[in-house]
């Protein structure tokens, strides 16, 4: 690791040097380095930094790349870096974090509820002192009798004990897949990430969709025999048919090469990815996609049954706490407003119910225009899949020339096997010699 490093600055160095634009046998010369890993490397290198490839009339293959070139590449590393750091981060807080909306919801019903049983008593204070006077001390005052509660709360501890302690097991996460997102599900629902869902909604549907391009694009690439166009990788790659550069990562990913065609057409070979130790293609059973879609987002994944008592509870809160706030200005002779000494308590369970339910609408709108992106994204990778359903007469040359091109499957089969470290290098030898 250390010296693929190391080489790639060499490589920086040597193309700024050379005046930034190169072959692979210049850097080579340059450097002194092997031309296959220095071929390599230019393909990374132009990928990072958005450098393009030219190639001339024998197939010779040089790369061009603009000024400021290396600034882009280390700040695309410092980016890396700091992505990894936040990762780690994230996911040691991640969990404290999911529960602590649905935490922070409860505790504010809770001191809501005790802020409205307090101001009923202040109200009934001056009831009371109403009743002493006319009755001559005999009537009912909100202070003496009745009990200290004047509410029922049996019916709400219930509903509360019941969703919290036995009725939600938490979420799993599915496998990914070719015909599912890969976003969180819950078969049945925890009041606690409820409310982080109903805050935040349930991540990204498209979490693994590098994961899931790559996996289409090799097998484009395997299913037409490690010979492809860059119309042919569009529908995947969601470029323009015709742009040469956007294939460049996929020759770093697979370690291909462009060839340029006698009729004048750029194709891409892919000898590696020809070689495999299946006996059959059972692996290309399944259909593959035309192309590749992205999901659209969903405001939460958690059933509307299952999301009443956060609804509810936040209701509440923002119900109650402007209610308080509305009463702090309210006075009964003689007495002190309790609301005033817990004034500062009071605007906080107001921002905080307010912005409840003000996230959640804010995401709602964001949603719609992140949906509307992606269903652009989807319809242009659409129609590059429709023009290869009915390609252009110069686009049918391309492919029929990459079709001539396609190379054969190399299989490995422990009948040609003359090497395994299985077993000794000296019987293998023996076996190996005529």
């Amino acid at each position: 690791m250390q010296t693929q490093t190391v080489d790639k600055k060499v490589v920086l160095k040597a193309i700024d040097s050379l005046g930034r634009r190169v072959t692979p046998a210049d850097v080579a010369l340059k450097t002194g380095l092997p031309l296959l890993p220095v071929t390599a490397t230019l393909n990374q290198i132009a990928s990072e930094t958005a450098g393009h490839m030219e190639v001339g009339e024998k197939g010779d293959v040089a790369y061009k790349f603009d000024a400021g070139f290396q600034s882009r590449y280390l700040a695309k590393g410092f980016q890396e870096t700091l992505q990894k750091i936040w990762n780690a981060v994230f996911k040691v807080g991640y969990f404290l974090v999911r529960i602590s909306f649905g935490v922070m919801l409860i505790l504010n019903a809770i001191i809501i509820v005790i802020l409205v049983f307090a101001l009923v008593m202040y109200f009934q204070s001056r009831r009371g002192d109403d009743d002493d006077g006319g009755f001559g001390g005999g009537g009912y005052s909100g202070r003496h009798g009745g009990g200290i509660f004047p509410f029922h709360f049996s019916f709400f501890d219930y509903l509360l004990l019941r969703d919290l302690l036995f009725g939600y097991p938490s979420r799993t996460y599915d496998r990914y897949d070719y015909g599912t997102p890969s976003v969180r599900k819950s078969k049945d629902g925890n009041f606690f990430f409820n409310a982080f869902s109903f805050l935040f909604g349930d991540g990204d549907p498209n979490q693994n969709h590098e994961e899931y391009k790559w996996s289409m694009i090799a097998e484009v690439i395997r299913r037409n025999k490690g010979v492809v166009t860059s119309e042919q990788l569009a529908p995947y790659l969601g470029s323009e048919p015709n742009n040469d550069d956007a294939v460049l990562p996929v020759l770093v990913r697979f370690n291909g090469r462009p060839e340029v065609t006698e009729d004048g057409h750029i194709v891409y070979l892919f000898d590696e990815m020809q070689v495999t130790a299946s006996s059959t293609d059972s692996q290309f059973k399944h259909q593959l996609p035309s192309y590749l879609s992205e999901w659209t987002w969903k405001f939460t994944n958690v059933p509307p049954g299952q999301m009443i008592m956060v609804y509810v509870l936040a209701g509440f809160n923002f119900l109650g706490s402007w209610f308080l706030l509305s009463q702090m200005g309210a006075s009964v002779p003689g007495y002190e407003n309790p609301l005033v000494a817990v004034a500062p308590l009071v605007h906080f369970l107001v921002i905080s119910a307010t912005l409840f339910v003000l996230v959640p609408a804010c995401r709602w709108v964001v949603l719609q225009f992140k949906n509307g992106a992606i269903a652009e994204r989807n319809a242009k990778r659409l129609a590059n899949a429709k023009l290869l359903e009915s390609p252009p007469p110069e686009v049918l040359t391309k492919l029929g020339t990459a079709q001539r091109m396609s190379l054969d499957t190399r299989r490995i089969s422990e009948d040609n096997t003359v090497f395994s470290t299985e077993r000794d290098s000296l019987e293998q030898e023996f076996d190996a010699s005529p």
